[in-house]
């Protein structure tokens, strides 16, 4: 069972000697930024008229875009009210404090989150035992180091 708790400061881009303190979020707080932003991206939709789904669905000219940013994927308010910690500013890190940040700080700390706690695809899957073993446990063994039970 792996139980979440490890945490990482990264210095602020364009704020020298300003740093933030990250943790890696629960299934649960993930779960609940995607959905947030699901429901954001769905509101959207379903205020457009008929005429106009039709012809985003069916228009060879409208280009297909693909999510570029991982982070794209989660509401990135509620991805920093949980994975933000601490920082270096003179304000508390609290709710009230996060939700003041400004834009491009918010966007680069919910990168940093989603970076911390979502595996790039393709990387989910298993290895089928061909990962070196765990070396932070130590009595961990490689799959293919160990001898088949007959």
């Amino acid at each position: 069972m792996a139980l979440v708790g490890k945490t990482e400061r990264r210095d602020i881009p364009g704020e020298p000697g300003e740093w933030m303190e990250f943790r890696q979020l629960t299934g649960g707080e993930l779960d609940e930024a995607e959905a947030v932003q699901t429901h954001r991206s769905l509101s959207m939709v379903k205020g457009l008229d008929p005429a106009a789904m039709s012809a985003i669905r069916t228009d060879p000219g409208v280009p297909v875009v693909a999510v570029p940013d991982p982070a794209a994927a989660y509401d990135k308010d509620t991805l920093v009210q949980y994975g933000v910690v601490a920082w270096s500013y003179s304000e508390p890190c609290d709710a009230e404090h996060k939700r003041l940040l400004e834009a491009a700080t918010r966007d680069w700390a919910a990168s940093a989150i989603v970076e911390m706690n979502v595996r790039p695809p393709g990387s989910a899957s298993g290895s089928n035992g061909s990962s070196p073993p765990d070396e932070s446990a130590p009595n961990s063994e490689s799959l293919t180091d160990s001898t088949p039970v007959e």
